[in-house]
């Protein structure tokens, strides 16, 4: 960032100071008359021709006024702001105690100034006291972009950031503080990010079975825990005598048992992350949501696989609302192009030049 300061400085020497010079340097016109009345300090007015300023503060108010008290005065104040700059604080620029004061102030913004956290305003000025200040944009003011839901600092929030403010200003009513654009002039609200897709539906359950067989002489074995069923083996297994030959007094009996159990479906893949919005810090990057993951497989026996989980909602472009999906949360909202209060806007205003609300 590149910070200039430029003023008019009149009568830094020893040379003589004329009232016809303070008319063509404080009324600006070049003929007619100027009362000395009118080249008082003022301290009230929005276009003031003697302004009050530290520079001037020797110019007397009301009375005894003195061409000499013009000595190094000063009509205007102006800082130019040039390249590329994050978060730029106006009120910490270096306006020499001017701010409350009556002379006209002009901040001029070339180059680009951006932020890369959508929590803070690209560009702020906050002094409920400030007066007659001119913020005229060249360039470019952008907020940042929207995070995307599940990624960074938001995880596992499926809820899309918020885009980021381009400029925040709070000030005063009628205390003259005008934000001017001008052509080629931007001042952009960040889109929001997108929501996080959803987790995949789980997959349907099976059922395994296996079969078994206990034997016994005259009764079979229990199952335990299993479903089973009787059954008769056949032939004989314990015999007597009986006369001349044996007898059979037991046969072989069996059971025949089933052990079954449910297996699980698959779960579910986790959903896609939200896509980053549009916005300083992704000028001209990709603004779609990432891919779901796959579902993991079933258990077996008939279980289905989990779905894939759900792809993530895309970015929001410059001052949109970031994409909604299926999940519980929603896309982030558009950053506005200027927020607060105590402000005017001026100049060449339509869908180029502004992008979000102010």
């Amino acid at each position: 960032m590149s910070v200039s300061i430029s003023k008019s400085n009149f009568y830094a020497g020893t040379g003589e100071i004329s009232y016809r010079s303070l008319r063509d340097n404080f009324k600006e016109i070049l003929s007619g008359d100027c009362k000395a009345s009118e080249l008082l300090r003022d301290v009230v007015s929005e276009v003031p021709i003697v302004p009050d300023a530290i520079e001037n503060q020797n110019i007397s108010v009301s009375e005894d006024l003195k061409s000499s008290q013009f000595r190094g005065s000063t009509k205007y104040y102006t800082i130019t702001v040039s390249g590329s700059s994050e978060n730029i604080d106006i009120e910490s620029l270096d306006w020499n105690g001017n701010l409350e004061k009556s002379i006209e102030k002009r901040l001029i913004i070339e180059g680009t100034v951006g932020s890369n956290d959508a929590t803070i305003p690209a560009a702020t000025f906050n002094n409920t006291n400030a007066k007659n200040l001119l913020i005229d944009v060249f360039g470019n003011i952008y907020g940042a972009a929207g995070r995307g839901g599940g990624t960074g600092g938001g995880a596992p929030n499926p809820t899309g950031q918020k885009g980021g403010d381009a400029l925040s200003i709070t000030s005063s009513a009628d205390n003259n503080v005008v934000v001017y654009v001008r052509t080629g002039g931007k001042i952009y609200g960040g889109g929001g990010g997108g929501e996080r897709g959803r987790t995949g539906s789980n997959g349907n359950g099976g059922r395994c079975c296996s079969n078994s067989e206990t034997r016994g002489c005259g009764g079979a074995p229990g199952c335990g825990n299993q479903v089973g069923y009787n059954g008769n083996c056949g032939g004989c297994c314990q015999t007597y005598r009986c006369g001349w030959s044996r007898c059979c007094s037991q046969n072989w009996h069996c059971r025949y048992c089933q052990n079954c159990y449910n297996t699980s479906g698959g779960n579910g893949g986790v959903g896609g992350t939200g896509g980053l919005g549009r916005g300083y810090n992704n000028l001209t990057g990709a603004l779609g949501g990432s891919i779901g993951a796959n579902g993991n497989g079933g258990g077996g026996c008939g279980a289905n696989s989990g779905q894939r989980g759900e792809t993530g909602g895309s970015g929001g472009e410059w001052a949109n609302d970031g994409g909604n999906t299926n999940n519980g949360g929603t896309g982030g909202s558009a950053g506005s192009a200027i927020i607060g209060s105590g402000y005017s806007v001026d100049g060449v205003i339509n869908e180029d030049t502004i992008k979000g609300s102010f």
